[in-house]
């Protein structure tokens, strides 16, 4: 999970190519050296220089890189050798280009090139730079109800009235999200919609929103934890015990207790849910605790989290999409068992 610090957002060409101009030396190590060459009246460059040769390549800036840069036919564009630099590119569109073989680099570090002779692939270990954001932030609390409605829902047609009623957000969001969502080449709208037939949409790539919104997701920063101790090991045990005081209608299992009830991968060692009303954290079992706790109760800053909520074995579970986001940022083995859940052929269905 790459660390992610204090960023700052790129809202400019002109401001991009200054920062590219003071990055000077990228690399300079026995295979290779790179650095980019950017100054009045110059076209902006990246020099690779390796045993015996060199090459240019033309940089062509990008502030906000999306996959409709593939309907322009990118390897098309320009003369010669050209590298697409961006101030940030997710790791699920790195991976499009990878299988392109678009030359592309951005100002966390991460560069990635290949030719005849050598193939060159840096990942970033943190974020510092942003683009400016360019429509509908998809993440966000409510507008990321509407990106968990479709992929619980994978097969599902949506219509802009059926997600407004079931996400409980307003129209003008859902629409947002909507037309960024098919720019993005992640929903496709099936049909023109017009005064008799509503329009249409269904999800055409999984796997990559799903990608992008673990790059974006901050698990601290949209729920707040409650933990307890309480005596006992069998974590099937003090699940039920848990939902015995508080309520089953109040909560819903989450994290490693979840996982385990869907996929069975390792037994958990925490039992984890959302709580819906705060005031019934006094009914919970066991002692509270700072930290160390093998209950936690959570309290989550937006009620997305209870959509396409399910049932297993007894205990109210929410959807797999979410125990998979909330296993990614946690320990005890938790994205092991993230990554068990997501490679089941069960998972969201």
């Amino acid at each position: 999970m790459n660390e992610i610090s204090k960023t700052n957002h790129i809202s400019d060409t002109e401001q991009l190519l200054q920062l590219l101009a003071s990055e000077g030396v990228l690399f300079d190590d026995s295979r290779f050296r790179a650095s980019y060459s950017v100054g009045p009246g110059v076209k902006p460059e990246l020099r690779l220089e390796y045993p015996g040769g060199k090459t240019h390549w033309r940089v062509v800036p990008v502030l906000s890189p999306t996959r409709s840069l593939f309907d322009l036919g990118w390897a098309e564009v320009g003369e010669g050798l050209d590298i697409l630099v961006s101030p940030h590119i997710s790791d699920a569109l790195a991976a499009d280009l990878r299988r392109e073989a678009i030359a592309h680099a951005d100002l966390n570090g991460r560069f990635y090139l290949v030719d005849d002779e050598r193939l060159i692939d840096v990942r970033p270990s943190k974020i510092k730079y942003r683009s400016a954001r360019v429509g509908a932030d998809l993440f966000s609390p409510k507008a990321s109800r509407i990106v968990h409605r479709f992929l619980t829902n994978r097969d599902v047609e949506f219509t802009q009235d059926k997600l407004t009623a079931q996400t409980q957000v307003s129209r003008a969001l859902v629409s947002q999200v909507l037309k960024q969502l098919v720019s993005e080449r992640l929903v496709k709208q099936l049909n023109q919609g017009n005064r008799k037939v509503a329009a249409r949409y269904q999800l055409i790539n999984f796997d990559r929103l799903l990608d992008l919104w673990v790059s974006e997701d901050k698990w601290l920063k949209r729920v707040k934890i409650y933990q307890f101790s309480v005596l006992g090991n069998d974590p099937d045990v003090s699940a039920r015990k848990l939902q015995g005081c508080i309520g089953a209608e109040n909560l819903a299992f989450t994290q490693w207790i979840a996982a385990w009830q869907r996929r069975p991968y390792t037994t958990p060692v925490t039992v984890s849910a959302y709580l819906k009303n705060p005031e019934l954290l006094s009914a919970a079992p066991g002692r509270p605790v700072q930290s160390g706790g093998n209950v936690w109760l959570i309290v989550p800053k937006d009620e997305g989290v209870w959509q396409n909520s399910q049932e297993a074995k007894g205990l109210p579970l929410v959807s797999d999409i979410q125990i998979y986001l909330d296993l990614l940022q946690v320990g005890l083995r938790g994205p092991d068992a993230a990554d068990e859940l997501r490679a089941w052929e069960g998972f969201t269905k």
